[in-house]
């Protein structure tokens, strides 16, 4: 049982490990050279709404198969990183909502959204790492 909870945490954190790496790395960037600004940013900000939320669950779910395969180290990594994924959809995906004072900069709210989530790479990346080592 031990053995079958370490392998489901080493994959679910390889699909957020994957997820991140298409999102930061393929889809943003070719967005933003293939269709106008407007349009470029309405695809990101779909994805982001609805596929930070699931990338999230994924890694909580290797959290907890981490916790079950006695790998307390790694699935608090992976905790951590789900909880980074919630940040990103939450707090840095471009808004629709109007600033209170001043105005919001959307074309730099989109690239920090896209940096800070391949800034979750390493710690997934960690969770494989400390959950394959059973730390």
């Amino acid at each position: 049982m031990q053995a079958v909870a370490q392998a489901t945490s080493i994959v679910l954190s390889g699909a957020s490990l994957g997820w991140i790496i298409l999102f930061s790395f393929v889809l943003s960037p070719v967005a933003f050279k293939t269709f106008d600004a407007g349009r470029a940013e309405r695809i990101v900000k779909m994805v982001m709404n609805s596929g930070h939320g699931i990338l999230g669950l994924i890694a909580f779910a290797a959290g907890a198969a981490g916790f079950f395969s006695g790998a307390v180290a790694g699935g608090s990594v992976a905790m951590v990183g789900g909880a980074f994924a919630f940040m990103c959809k939450f707090a840095l995906a471009p808004r629709e909502d109007k600033p209170i004072k001043g105005h919001r900069v959307v074309k730099t709210a989109r690239i920090v959204a896209s940096g800070l989530t391949a800034f979750i790479m390493p710690v997934m990346f960690a969770a494989i790492v400390l959950t394959m080592l059973g730390i």
